[in-house]
């Protein structure tokens, strides 16, 4: 019976030693969202901070492309739980380092647009920076009502190497994520 007691115990402080670690994991951090009307449809910018471990960092510099997914979603304000979405889409974009140029890189995974960076510090900063990206046409909102605009990033460990993902599975270092930003649209 001691022996129970002094695993859960053990366990129990386990458990608040490592809540910590999961309070802190968001090292994602999303610093504006907005929406903007442009001719007749809605387009959003954000700005995402990327804050990526140290494991993750020394993967990139070795070799191992870093996908990331913003899942973006359009809702009308306090919609019921059965209505869809008016926009549910999932942008995927990858940072990626040349060994041989020394240059790093980052693919619009849907577009398939590169732009080419001399530090690791710009390509980060223009991964974070989502500029005119289409939402929905004006037409398709009716005036006057609310609707719920938000957007969460994380790093997509199943596009890791296979080798790799195990470790990143257990790892926190790779659960990285941001909490859902919300922005408020009024048309």
């Amino acid at each position: 019976m001691r022996e129970i007691g002094w695993r859960l115990t053990s366990t129990l402080r386990l458990l608040l030693w490592l809540l910590p670690v999961a309070v802190l994991a968001d090292d994602f951090q999303i610093s504006g969202l907005e929406a903007r009307l442009v001719d007749d449809a809605y387009v959003v910018d954000a700005v995402i901070d990327y804050n990526f471990s140290e494991e993750a960092l020394d993967a990139l510099q070795n070799g191992v492309p870093l996908t990331l997914e913003m899942h973006l979603q359009l809702r009308r304000d306090r919609a019921w739980i059965w209505e869809s979405d008016l926009v549910d889409v999932r942008l995927r974009y990858q940072v990626r380092h040349h060994a041989l140029t020394g240059l790093y890189q980052v693919v619009d995974l849907q577009s398939k647009g590169k732009q080419s960076f001399a530090t690791r510090e710009a390509a980060l900063v223009a991964l974070g920076r989502l500029s005119d990206v289409p939402l929905i046409k004006q037409e398709k909102l009716r005036s006057g009502e609310s609707y719920r605009l938000s957007l969460k990033s994380a790093l997509d460990i199943e596009a890791l190497p296979l080798p790799l993902r195990p470790m990143a599975y257990l790892s926190s270092a790779w659960n990285l994520s941001s909490d859902r930003s919300i922005w408020s649209l009024k048309p």
